[in-house]
């Protein structure tokens, strides 16, 4: 079971160092045109083996984050993120628009809205200013002094 369990964390591990490069901003513009190549196929690999396995790598407080689909700003990175969404503790839903409508976002892309999403349209808007942001590059040169 050892054994199993290491190959379950060992594939995250390499996802996650394919993820170091292929996630980049420049890589994603640069990619744009083609078809999406990665999305987290290690990780998924990873969580597969560990439900037919039984290792529970996957399971509780200690587990990593899991990628949920694809980002929906960027469009080409695995969400790992979710703003909205029904809350643990809350019995019925929110009156919030996000209490009914979760976003699944990857670790690049972040909201930055200065009112509340109260609508689709709002949430495109955030979304399209999002990926704006996190696909962009920018040269960052300091002479060294």
């Amino acid at each position: 079971m050892e054994l199993k369990r290491s190959i379950v964390s060992l594939l995250n591990k390499a996802c996650t160092c394919v993820d170091e490069v292929a996630y980049r901003p420049a890589v994603v513009r640069l990619t744009l045109p083609l078809p999406r190549w990665w999305s987290c196929q290690l990780a998924k690999l990873s969580m597969r083996l560990d439900d037919r396995w039984g290792t529970r790598y996957w399971a509780g407080d200690a587990a990593p984050a899991a990628p949920q689909g694809t980002c929906e700003a960027c469009g080409r990175r695995a969400a790992w993120l979710v703003v909205g969404g029904p809350h643990e503790d809350d019995e019925e839903p929110g009156e919030y628009f996000l209490a009914s409508r979760p976003i699944y976002l990857c670790g690049w892309c972040r909201l930055e809205t200065e009112h509340p999403m109260d609508n689709e349209g709002d949430v495109r808007r955030a979304l399209a200013a999002a990926r704006a942001r996190s696909i962009a590059w920018r040269w960052r040169w300091s002479a060294a002094r």
